[in-house]
């Protein structure tokens, strides 16, 4: 049986991008891209209402320690060279290690490769962190783009 599943926090970057652990506090300089009705064609949820809508979504999920033993990892996504914000990814780490993954990438900084590189940053930080068994993303089939990663 292996071991409880323990937070291991921090950002993680690239030559481009810094994930940053995502707070409440990020709902302010993130509320545009996640305004934008053009970011739910592929996702199954409604904008946030306002900024405080947001940063109540980003309270329930920025704690790391989520029912059933789950932790709910969340990074926002911020460009190294003018930083900023260009999107979210999350991954639900299961008790039996396997993972499911999801990523948001602001309209604005679509067809970047930022989606690619920030998801293989997170996926190795997976699979060093968390001993990840398996690592899982669904998307819409129609969303070729989200397919390529």
């Amino acid at each position: 049986m292996r071991a409880p599943l323990l937070y291991v926090g921090g950002p993680l970057s690239t030559a481009r991008l810094t994930l940053e652990p995502l707070t409440p506090a990020h709902a302010g300089p993130m509320f545009g891209g996640f305004a934008d009705a053009a970011l739910y064609l592929w996702v199954n949820a409604d904008p946030p209402k306002d900024v405080a809508d947001l940063e109540s979504r980003f309270a329930r999920i920025s704690n790391p320690y989520a029912p059933g033993g789950e932790l709910w990892l969340n990074w926002a996504v911020r460009l190294n060279d003018n930083g900023t914000y260009a999107g979210l990814v999350e991954a639900t780490v299961r008790p039996d290690r396997v993972v499911f993954l999801a990523f948001y990438v602001f309209t604005a900084f679509a067809r970047r490769g930022i989606a690619r590189e920030a998801c293989r940053t997170v996926i190795e930080h997976l699979w060093r962190a968390y001993d990840a068994a398996e690592i899982r993303a669904d998307t819409d089939f129609r969303n070729v783009p989200a397919r390529c990663l």
